[in-house]
Order: C-alpha cells, then structure tokens, then sequence
C-alpha cells in the first residue's frame, strides 16, 4: 500500500493553492565546515519513501535529480511528526541508529511551482542539524554520499530545488520549536 505523503496538488477536493504544497524534513549533518551530501542512483526507495514527487518527473528531469547533489531529506508521512521523519532520514535512507539532534528550525518558501508552469508553490521545511559519530558506508540509494563544502556550490548544483537551502545551512542552525 503506497504512503500518504504531504505533498499535494491542484485538486478541487482540497483549498490548496494550485502549484502544490510540500512539507519537508532535512538533515543537516557536519563535519567541521562541511556538509554530508548524496548524489542518488536509480533505486525503488526514493519514489516509495523519500520523493514520491519523482514518479510524475519526466524521464529528462528524473535523470537530472539522479546527477545533482541531496541533503539526506523526505517528505513527512501524512500523520507521522518532524521528528518521526528525521529519525526515518537518518535510520533508512542514511543507515545511521545512533544520532544526536542538536538544533532545529521550521522555514517556509514561496515561489513559482515547477511542476504546475505558471502557478505558485510552498515548501514548509524542517532543517533538524544532527551530529553522527562517523560517516557511514554509501547506501545502495546513493552513487556518492560525502561532506561537501557548501560554501564553494551553487543552488543549481542540487535537485528538487534543494540548492535555495545553501544559504540556511552556511551556519550551524539556531535552535527553534519543532514538535
């Protein structure tokens, strides 16, 4: 039974704006003033369990998320908390048990949608900065998994529009309410 994730659509069943709605968890995971980032690989996870929205990419756009840089990250599960999705990213997609939440924050983005041309789109996302005693051997989900500096790259080096996070994540996340 696929999951219910909390990315919506235009849908005249729901008074969501018509370029969609995501609400997001990232893990941001350093290691002094670098950043554990992935290039994924062609594996049935990420459209089961992290980027649903994948399934609807055309096969041109679906290529490019597979060669652009990722912060470990998922959408939230329709009822499952921030944390609950965290501890998802950082145990299946990272294969990581032991971690240590050190700060968080909640921010929102607004700005033209990519899937629906000429419609607007918001993204809620959790940015939780966690704290992992090593990294962990490369998933079979991932071609590269390492620390990258992301001071030296550019918005459009990401996939998913994950490149507008480059600016929160310079400095370590001051700590916010996250339920």
């Amino acid at each position: 039974m696929a999951k219910a994730f909390t990315f919506f659509g235009p849908s005249e069943h729901h008074s969501v704006m018509r370029g969609g709605f995501c609400i997001s968890v990232f893990a941001i995971v350093r290691d002094g003033e670098k950043v554990l980032l992935g290039k994924p690989q062609h594996h049935p996870r990420w459209v089961q369990e992290w980027a649903p929205n994948w399934s609807i990419y055309d096969p041109i756009s679906l290529s490019e998320e597979y060669r652009r840089w990722r912060f470990p990250s998922s959408y939230i599960s329709a009822g499952e908390a921030p944390k609950e999705t965290l501890q998802r990213v950082m145990q299946d997609q990272l294969s990581v048990p032991q971690y240590e939440m050190k700060t968080h924050m909640l921010r929102n983005y607004y700005g033209p949608s990519r899937r629906y041309p000429g419609e607007m789109h918001w993204d809620y996302v959790f940015l939780f900065e966690v704290a992992i005693p090593q990294l962990p051997d490369t998933p079979p989900w991932y071609s590269t998994l390492e620390y990258r500096d992301v001071s030296q790259m550019k918005e459009v080096e990401f996939g998913s529009a994950q490149g507008a996070l480059l600016s929160e994540v310079m400095h370590p996340i001051p700590d916010g309410p996250v339920h």
